[in-house]
Formats: C-alpha cells, sequence, structure tokens
C-alpha cells in the first residue's frame, strides 16, 4: 500500500510516494520547470511533410511540435488530405522535447479523471482489462447513457471502486472541462490548458485501491482535494509538521540523489550514471573480492541488487535507454531467473517500462517513458569538465613559450596554490628562463588553474605591481 505525502504550500511543491516505509518516488512541481506532456495548445500547421506522413506545428514554444499521421483521429492513408499549411487543431503534448527535437503531439485529445480518460473524438467506451465482470455491467449502461455522438470514454480501473453516480458525474465535469478549452481558443498558437503535477496529476497516478492515505501540509488544499476527488475523500488528511511522515528529511534525500553510487547492504553497491543518451547502472560487490564468482553467488548478488535498482530508476525518474550491468552469469536457467525478477519488481513502476533482455555482452536493456526531467538534472547544476591541474601545468608552458615573439616585455601571472605546487613538481627548470619576457608571479585561490592577469611594457607592470600592493615571484 502506498502513502502520499504532499508539500504544498511552498512556492516549489514537492511529493513522495512510501511504499512499504521506503521512498520510492520523489516528485518536484517547480515554476518554470513545468512537464509539457498533457498540456493542450492551439497550434498552427507549419510544414506538411508528405514523406515523414507528419507535421510540424507552431504551438507557441521554442520548438515546433512533431504530429504523426496516426495521431489524427479518422486521418485515413494520407497526412495532406487532413492537413493544411496555416490549418490551426488543438493538440495534447504526448512526448517531452529531448535535446535538438521538439515535443510529440497527438490530435487526438485526452482529458484524464480519477476513474474515467475523457476523448472528444474517441467514439467509442473501452474498458480497463482489469476490471472485473460485475464492475463493467454495473458501469457499462450509465456510461453509454451519458456518451454523446463521436465522443470516447476509458474507464479505469479505479471505477471499480467508485459509486456510479461519482462516474456519470466525473465525466460531465470532464466533458466541461474540455468544452472550457474551446472556449478559450483563440487564433494565437500558444497553451490553452495545463494541469498541476500536484497534486492532480500525482493523485492520479495511482488505482484507488493502492493508495493507504494521501496527507497533506495545509487544510485548504485539502479540503480542495476532497471536493475535487469524492472516491478519495476518506484517503486524505492534513498534518501540521509533514516531516514526522516522512522516514528521512527532504534535504537527506537530495543530497542522496546527487550520488551516483548507492550502497544496498552485504557489500554490493550501485554506481549509476547518466548521459542525454541513456542511464547506465553497475552492480559492484566486494563480497567476494580476490576470488572468483560462481554462478550462485553472481545470481545471490544480482538478485539482491534488483529491489534497489528499480527504486532508483523510480526515484531519479531514469527514461530513455537503461542499461544494467550486472554481475556476469553464464548459466542461461540464471540469466532467465533475473530477467523475470527485475520484470516482477518493475510492475509497480505506474511509469511503463520495457524489459528488452539481454545482450551478448551480458548488459540489461531495458526502455522507460520519459514523464518530466530526471531528479538529478533539478537539483543539481550540470558541471562542465576542466583540465587536471598537471594538464593546465603544460598548458601553461606551452602558451608562455608560444608567446616568445609577441612584442610584449613583461607578464603579470596570477595562479592557484596548489597549481604553483603542481609546477614546482613537474618542471624541472623555470620558464621563465625560456622566454625573454620577465615574469610578475602572484598566487589567488580563487583562481582554478592560472590566468595571465596583464601583459605589456615591464615599466607598466611594475607600475601596477606596485600600485595594487601585489607580492610577487619573478622566478618561474
Amino acid at each position: 500500500m502506498r502513502k502520499l505525502v504532499l508539500h504544498t504550500e511552498t512556492t516549489e511543491k514537492s511529493a513522495v510516494v512510501i511504499e512499504n516505509g521506503v521512498i520510492q518516488e520523489y516528485v518536484l512541481d517547480r515554476p518554470g520547470a513545468e512537464a509539457l506532456a498533457g498540456s493542450l495548445y492551439a497550434a498552427k500547421v507549419r510544414k506538411v511533410d508528405q514523406g515523414l506522413q507528419a507535421a510540424f506545428l507552431d504551438i507557441g514554444e521554442e520548438k515546433s511540435g512533431f504530429l504523426r499521421r496516426e495521431s489524427i483521429p479518422r486521418s485515413g492513408e494520407s497526412i495532406q488530405s487532413v492537413l493544411r499549411e496555416g490549418e490551426s487543431l488543438i493538440v495534447q503534448v504526448i512526448k517531452e522535447p529531448l535535446g535538438e527535437k521538439g515535443p510529440q503531439v497527438t490530435a487526438d485529445v485526452t482529458i484524464p479523471g480519477l476513474n474515467l480518460i475523457y476523448q472528444p473524438f474517441g467514439g467509442k467506451v473501452v474498458f480497463s482489462r482489469k476490471l472485473k465482470e460485475e464492475d463493467r455491467a454495473r458501469l457499462e449502461g450509465p456510461v453509454l447513457h451519458q456518451i454523446e455522438d463521436g465522443e470516447g470514454v476509458i474507464v479505469r480501473t479505479g471505477a471499480a471502486e467508485a459509486a456510479v453516480n461519482d462516474v456519470c458525474e466525473e465525466l460531465c465535469h470532464l466533458r466541461r472541462k474540455w468544452e472550457s478549452v474551446l472556449n478559450g481558443r483563440t487564433d494565437k498558437s500558444g497553451k490553452l490548458f495545463q494541469e498541476s503535477l500536484i497534486p492532480d496529476q500525482l493523485l492520479r497516478k495511482f488505482p484507488v485501491t493502492s493508495i493507504k492515505e494521501i496527507v497533506f501540509d495545509s487544510g485548504t488544499p485539502a479540503k480542495e482535494a476532497r471536493e475535487r476527488y469524492p472516491s478519495l475523500s476518506p484517503l486524505i488528511r492534513w498534518s501540521r509538521n509533514l516531516s514526522e511522515e516522512l522516514p528521512v528529511s527532504l534535504d537527506l534525500l537530495q543530497q542522496q540523489m546527487l550520488s551516483d553510487k548507492v550502497e544496498i547492504g552485504n557489500g554490493t553497491r550501485l554506481n549509476i550514471n547518466q548521459t542525454e543518451a541513456m542511464a547506465v547502472i553497475d552492480v559492484n560487490s566486494s563480497t567476494f573480492k580476490g576470488r572468483a564468482f560462481s554462478n550462485s553467488q553472481a545470481l545471490q548478488v544480482n538478485l539482491e541488487a534488483v529491489p534497489e535498482i528499480q527504486r532508483q530508476i523510480r526515484l531519479r525518474n531514469l527514461s530513455g535507454i537503461i542499461i544494467v550491468d550486472f554481475l556476469s552469469m553464464k548459466d542461461q536457467k540464471s540469466n532467465a531467473r533475473l530477467i523475470a525478477e527485475i520484470k516482477k519488481a518493475l510492475r509497480y513502476d505506474p511509469v511503463h517500462t520495457t524489459v528488452l533482455g539481454l545482450t551478448k555482452l551480458g548488459l540489461l536493456e531495458m526502455t522507460r517513458k520519459r514523464e518530466g526531467a530526471r531528479l538529478p538534472d533539478l537539483l543539481a547544476e550540470q558541471q562542465s569538465p576542466s583540465f587536471t591541474m598537471e594538464t593546465a601545468v603544460y598548458r601553461l608552458e606551452r602558451e608562455l613559450i608560444d608567446s616568445k615573439g609577441d612584442g610584449t616585455e613583461a607578464k603579470l601571472l596570477v595562479v592557484n596554490p596548489l597549481f604553483h605546487n603542481e609546477k614546482k613538481r613537474l618542471l624541472s627548470g623555470a620558464i621563465s628562463s625560456k622566454i625573454p619576457q620577465e615574469l610578475f608571479v602572484r598566487e589567488d585561490s580563487q583562481i582554478l588553474h592560472y590566468q595571465i592577469e596583464l601583459e605589456g611594457s615591464l615599466n607598466m607592470i611594475r607600475d601596477a605591481v606596485q600600485r595594487r600592493g601585489y607580492h610577487v615571484d619573478n622566478l618561474f
């Protein structure tokens, strides 16, 4: 059973999903960093590409939306038969922009609710396969009676616990929401509707039957959530001190998520590396260090790592291509069991994940649908690579020697004290003896490696050193 804890009073809203006393998901709703998926846009066709059978749309964002022919209701065999350049339409983002690619959109709009998903152009009623026959029979008649021409509805698993009147009222509410979008439409491209990630999208993410309680940090949002989602009302409460509801503090959780190493006990550790193209999780163990692993030992370590692997995937919101480098096993039965266990563990992840199997190198391949940003990307600055101290010393030596004939008489050089020590260790002779210019060198711990602060005539450099009160060394 799940416990949802929501911070809504702060400017940056956040929520955690706790399962069996362990935080499995951490969600941030930060101003300016909202996900586009699910948002509705007024769009204008910029270009129809017959070869791709797709269209590029101006949706008022920095990058164009990409619309495939099959994402247009009743589109027929050719996109040019239903779309023309300059035409306006309403679309919904179904895939976030990535790198140079713009968002992928659909014209087959859906308006999700707790028990239903309303489709203005759906044309049919579809029931979740997880619904029991008696629940389907109870709901089918009333829902069909409410449907108007051309509309469609997907009845979600959560409707099994809802009263018929609540389901029908939700359908009317979702229809009114769509009508308000239509009424707010203008000729200008741009966003028409976006629902908040916290609490609305989060509350709909999980089946009602899987939620034990929902805890808010204030009475007002708790009351609003009860009114909006009557079937969740008995589960909702609020607390003045949400920190008491969490197994660890949010500050500690954020610190843990920034580390690329996760200790999981018994000498086993996960190394997690993320790039724009993929995420790689490496399983390491010191349990049997110094001797070879048997298949049974490798299987034991791999199986022990599976729960934490699925947790880190959800917690960090890893998506796209995910590669897991488990300890190597040569036994096919062990490999099959490992794949079965990882699939079983990922069943609890509400985000669609596909396990593709093991490569010839023994790497487990999987893909996970992109929904929002990866949490480490939101929490930390992305560091640009910098040269090592050793490399910087050799770069400076080369730079000074290459500037022999630049016409200057002197140079004022500022260096980090550690860089100065590294230069003494690496270079046997003084650089100043290899160049015609006179060097004036001072130390500053605020400089990363080195910087040529000033260059010119000898008198100019001497005057600058005296005027600024620098302590300098001429031998470098």
